[in-house]
């Protein structure tokens, strides 16, 4: 299970500052590149965080995205407090906070001052049209890989509880923060009564 307080593989015995500096570069990178929302920065964070710096692994990743996805503000703020959190404790979840919000703060400043003249521009437009394109094949891919993970847990109740939110918010339009809190509360009551079992 994902332990909010533990610490990286490899970055464990880096200096405190190493990681501030660390954190600070790759949510910088993360914050830049991560356009179209929050299930774009699951490939990023796994580039920056599993696969350059061993930070922790696969199943570490969902369970953090699953607590940052839950809880109240930006998905992509969330993550980055909590991986920060986990590598450099409460300095460390301040300082990939600050990286996380400060390029998309200076490119919306910087589009805000000249956005009649870019709002009109054909070349823009037809560039952003491409990227809608390229965020939905990316996203389809994190839901793939998402899915998968509940898949390969081979837990009937999981495996029950996607489908059943699936049909919820795509065939019955269900708030997804009402899907979100009903089945916190079920998984919560659940694991209640199993651990009264087992007493």
């Amino acid at each position: 299970m994902f332990d909010i307080s533990g610490r990286s593989f490899l970055m464990q015995d880096k200096s405190l500052l190493y990681r501030l500096l660390w954190l600070f570069k790759a949510n910088i990178i993360i914050s830049c590149l991560a356009v179209g929302g929050g299930y774009m920065i699951i490939p990023l964070v796994r580039k920056q965080f599993i696969e350059q710096a061993k930070a922790f692994d696969e199943d570490e990743l969902w369970e953090m995205y699953a607590i940052a996805q839950s809880a109240p503000g930006a998905i992509a703020i969330n993550l980055s407090a909590i991986t920060g959190f986990k590598m450099a404790g409460i300095s460390g979840a301040v300082i990939s906070c600050i990286a996380a919000v400060l390029p998309p703060l200076l490119i919306i400043a910087a589009v805000a001052a000249c956005y009649q003249q870019l709002i009109h521009n054909h070349t823009i437009n037809a560039a952003l049209k491409g990227m809608i394109a390229a965020i939905a094949a990316i996203i389809i891919d994190v839901v793939y890989d998402m899915g998968k993970n509940v898949a390969r847990a081979k837990e009937a109740l999981g495996l029950f509880t996607a489908a059943a939110v699936f049909l919820a918010a795509f065939v019955f339009n269900i708030n997804a923060i009402l899907l979100i809190v009903v089945s916190l509360a079920v998984y919560a009551l659940i694991f209640n009564f199993k651990e009264k079992l087992r007493k």
